[in-house]
């Protein structure tokens, strides 16, 4: 029998130190747990999740944190109340949209596994060093591929805990958040270039060995700039007598949908979709960013990435001459601060004005 993180000398050394703990049986894919309920009854079942399969392994562990979180919580919690307790509460009633609550949702998962790891079973245990280590300890985490995050990723996760704890401060299950003003700098990401003509051909042809909804989400990317998820289009928001798309539900929310004339070079397509009886103008699969990903390594072009189609579009919009606040509402851009982070001149763009300032000789 293999247990996770110990050899099978130190199982019971492991079972005094973890109540909850997984582990793995011969002949079998998936990973077992032992824990005990809230009856102390003991349990020693499969976790239904596969040991071969790196994001289901970080489940299992998330279910052995969930577990053990729950076995700690028969011993009164003396530094304020269990983190499971009102943070699921807490972040369905700040979070606007059910985007950013899944987004908040699956950051928070990783931050409960760490302070499983750490015992830290309350507000009032967490400080200052502790909060920092995080961050190490989230771009050191590898999984079964060997990859780890980014520590952009780690820093925008603790900054979650910070928003959890203000709150936790304003419940009084602490005095005070010691990470309110924490300092620590982002890497500098890397700024994504634009799509060539050569490489939408190359995608194009690439795509056609691949599933329809990865035609349909590239071609509406393309054309309209709009973001992965919202290439999922009702087809009820597609107006052919007018000539326009509506996006009902876009980065922000509900609030900001917005509508703008029908590209031609998707009508064809759309109206296709809209004759075959479709709700919407596709189905995602599960884990569409990954899919994309997985898309862009098989082509080798593993320097891509499905945003890129946004930036292409911003850029050629510039190069058209198209108004700023034209091409802002195109692509429901909400300040030029943001739209201008899309922008990518080339000196070939500035040849045109290298002689529009004069000077006396």
């Amino acid at each position: 029998m293999e247990v996770q993180g110990v050899s099978c000398t130190t199982c019971t050394k492991k079972q005094s130190m973890i109540m909850a703990y997984l582990y793995r049986k011969n002949r079998s894919p998936f990973w077992y747990i032992q824990y005990v309920d809230s009856d102390r009854k003991k349990h020693d079942k499969s976790t239904g999740f596969r040991a071969d399969d790196p994001n289901d392994t970080v489940k299992a562990k998330i279910l052995r944190a969930e577990l053990e979180a729950k076995e700690y919580q028969r011993v009164p919690v003396v530094n304020g109340a269990a983190w499971d307790t009102w943070v699921p509460k807490f972040l369905a009633r700040h979070c606007q949209t059910r985007e950013t609550f899944v987004r908040y949702e699956d950051a928070w998962k990783w931050i409960a596994l760490w302070l499983q790891r750490q015992r830290i079973h309350a507000p009032r245990q967490l400080t200052y060093r502790l909060e920092v280590e995080y961050v190490d300890w989230r771009t050191h985490f590898k999984k079964r591929t060997g990859k780890t995050v980014r520590r952009n990723t780690a820093i925008l996760e603790l900054k979650l805990l910070s928003l959890v704890m203000g709150e936790a401060v304003r419940m009084g299950h602490a005095d005070a958040n010691p990470i309110v003003s924490i300092k620590i700098h982002r890497e500098k990401s890397p700024k994504k270039p634009e799509l060539t003509d050569q490489e939408i051909v190359e995608i194009r042809q690439a795509l056609l060995e691949e599933p329809e909804w990865m035609q349909i989400c590239f071609d509406i990317s393309l054309n309209t700039g709009c973001r992965l998820r919202e290439t999922r289009i009702p087809l009820n928001c597609v107006d052919f007598r007018e000539n326009k798309i509506t996006f009902p539900h876009p980065k922000g929310g509900e609030e900001r949908a917005f509508s703008i004339p029908m590209p031609t070079a998707i009508r064809p397509l759309l109206e296709r979709l809209a004759n075959e009886k479709r709700r919407y103008t596709l189905e995602f699969p599960f884990q569409p960013s990954r899919r994309w990903q997985q898309f862009f390594i098989k082509v080798k072009k593993t320097h891509l990435c499905l945003h890129r189609l946004r930036v292409t579009y911003v850029n050629r919009l510039r190069r058209a001459r198209v108004p700023r606040e034209v091409a802002m509402r195109l692509v429901n851009h909400a300040s030029e601060l943001v739209h201008q982070i899309y922008q990518r001149e080339k000196v070939e763009d500035l040849v045109q004005w290298r002689d529009a300032v004069q000077f006396p000789s």
